[in-house]
């Protein structure tokens, strides 16, 4: 960071997420000439917000808190505290980045000290210059000016400007319990760390992905073994690099090994490493148990291997960098009552499930329907975390949860979905579902910036749409997701557009087309949201549970998606009779 004179505003980014019950929080602005601290406490019941903003060891003279759904700059609300008049503001800044006074003022000092305030707010206010905040990523700005008072441009050059991402407030289901945290785990645990001794630098490609197979340092051949808290260990400096890894149970005795996943001299039972146990993205923090459910490890027959796959996002090709990154699990052989699991859920990983260009809001929806769940516990799961995660086009993410058809919840939701920021959202209470109930996970894209079309696929530049729900007890379904079939696709870019969908493949149809407008794009978007699809309803073990339809024409790759409907439970902000300045992109 480049140094300033003490006249100069400073400013720093970091991140806020959903609403709950009475429920705190914390951030750290790291200022050049001091830290700011913001701390709040949310009543859900009342919907109200209290905010204290502590000033550090060097009092500025202005304090500039601000909120934005994805970190824009501008049509952001703030509020604008005046150390020398003791006063708050309630402002805004407009389409042009300048810094207005709002006529409504919402913001309510509660508090003035020498070195804090603490102001309160409701949640939603239906003025059209002020933030909603709603459950999902939310993006604070924090800026303090040390001897200017009045500035009226965020976008002053004398601004230092310092980006953070910060876990803070959940979603309404989350509420973090004390047993659950690392003083209360067994009096076995042991700790035990898989990571990368690869003495090669990190490729300087955009995209990687490197496995490191370990044997486990303990007798899982004859021995089970609970996995009760999990957490990466990210090698410092290459936070920018470790864009997320996964972690599998190998079904085979493996050899240790670590290099390229797609390496030809990587071990051939290394296939077996297939069972995924855990997953992480850029931003998130350990993965606890419920104090009633362990990862089920080891045990009579099974082997003592796992992989750990890492993706190394480098778009600025580095060159040099050294990465011993990895996982560390916490591992007790004092059984729990149960078993739990993880399953994935959204889209298929597929050229199938892909995006036209010059999209503002283009919806994709992966199916977990009936005929998958029927196959999990007569009980049912409870799901206590959930995961979700897309690529950089990625703006709106959740998965609702259906009932005989019918709309009753939703799992996890975040309408502010930040790629740099994804974090495991505890779930509490836990959500239960049971078996023929349907999970459909939604992935909102913005491809405006791209003029070719985004396909589904691992790379960054690719799109994913994913939800890991951590549950228990564990069931046999591993996967469950979905995709437009191949026969769709087939039969609408053959009679729409004349291709031959004999020889050419799904992607050279999708570029095949020449021109997404003139209605192109919304004729194809509702292909995609009645066509029939193709599941996948996997078993740990990669194989398809067995399909059961009274219609000998459909099978799990070409079955007719469920029809399902919206419940009256659903409790949203209109837009249109309470507005908010999250909506003000609209009109840009």
């Amino acid at each position: 960071m480049q140094r300033a004179s003490a006249a100069a505003l400073l400013f720093s980014v970091v991140t806020l997420c959903g609403f709950v019950h009475i429920h705190g929080g914390e951030i750290v602005a790291e200022l050049q000439h001091t830290n700011i601290t913001v701390h709040w406490s949310t009543d859900y019941e009342h919907q109200l917000v209290d905010f204290a903003v502590y000033f550090g060891v060097k009092t500025p003279d202005v304090v500039f808190l601000g909120f934005s759904d994805f970190g824009d700059m501008n049509n952001t609300d703030a509020m604008i505290y005046h150390y020398g008049t003791n006063q708050i503001k309630d402002s805004y800044t407009d389409r042009n980045y300048k810094i207005m006074p709002d006529i409504q003022q919402d913001f309510m000092m509660i508090r003035k000290r020498k070195d804090h305030i603490i102001f309160r707010r409701k949640l939603t206010t239906c003025d059209s210059r002020d933030y909603a905040f709603q459950p999902g990523t939310t993006q604070f700005y924090i800026a303090a000016s040390f001897g200017h008072k009045d500035l009226f441009d965020i976008r002053d050059k004398r601004w230092i400007v310092d980006k953070k991402f910060g876990k803070v407030i959940e979603g309404p289901t989350d509420r973090s319990n004390i047993e659950d945290e690392p003083t209360s785990l067994e009096k076995d645990v042991k700790v035990v760390i898989v990571n990368s001794n690869n003495p090669d630098p990190v490729p300087n490609v955009e995209t990687t992905y490197e496995c490191i197979i370990r044997k486990m340092p303990f007798d899982t051949i004859h021995n089970m073994y609970h996995v009760v808290r999990m957490e990466p260990y990210i090698t410092p400096g290459n936070e920018h690099l470790v864009h997320h890894m996964e972690v599998f149970i190998c079904r085979d005795e493996v050899e240790e090994w670590s290099g390229n996943c797609n390496d030809p001299k990587k071990p051939a039972k290394a296939k077996s490493c297939s069972h995924v146990i855990a997953a992480w993205a850029m931003g998130e923090g350990p993965i606890h148990y419920p104090r009633e459910a362990g990862l089920p490890i080891g045990g009579k027959g099974k082997n003592e291997y796992v992989m750990v796959e890492i993706h190394y996002n480098n778009p600025e090709l580095h060159k040099g960098v050294m990465d011993s990154s990895g996982f560390q699990f916490f591992v007790t052989g004092m059984l729990r009552k149960y078993d739990a699991g993880i399953m994935e859920l959204g889209l298929i990983y597929s050229d199938a499930n892909s995006i036209p260009p010059n999209q503002k809001a283009w919806a994709m929806n992966g199916y977990c329907p009936s005929q998958c769940t029927k196959n999990l516990p007569e009980e049912g799961i409870n799901i206590f975390a959930s995961q979700m995660h897309a690529h950089l086009t990625g703006r709106k993410l959740w998965t609702s949860h259906y009932r005989n058809k019918v709309q009753i919840g939703d799992v996890n939701r975040d309408e502010h979905y930040s790629p740099h920021w994804q974090h495991l959202q505890q779930l509490r209470p836990m959500v239960r579902v049971m078996p023929g109930d349907t999970l459909v996970t939604t992935c909102v894209y913005d491809t405006r910036r791209r003029s070719k079309v985004t396909f589904g696929g691992y790379g960054i530049t690719d799109e994913m749409c994913v939800n890991y729900i951590y549950y228990y007890p564990a069931s046999d379904v591993e996967v469950c997701k979905s995709a437009i079939s191949n026969s769709t696709l087939r039969a609408y870019f053959s009679q729409r557009h004349g291709m031959d969908g004999k020889i050419m493949s799904i992607s050279e149809m999708y570029n095949g087309v020449k021109n997404w407008g003139n209605g192109v794009d919304e004729e194809f978007y509702n292909v995609l949201n009645v066509g029939n699809m193709n599941m996948n309803c996997l078993r740990p073990d990669g194989e398809p549970h067995q399909f059961n339809s009274k219609d000998t024409r459909q099978s799990w790759e070409h079955m007719a998606r469920p029809r399902l409907f919206s419940g009256s439970f659903i409790r949203t902000r209109d837009r249109f009779q309470c507005p908010a300045i999250n909506d003000m992109i609209n009109f840009e």
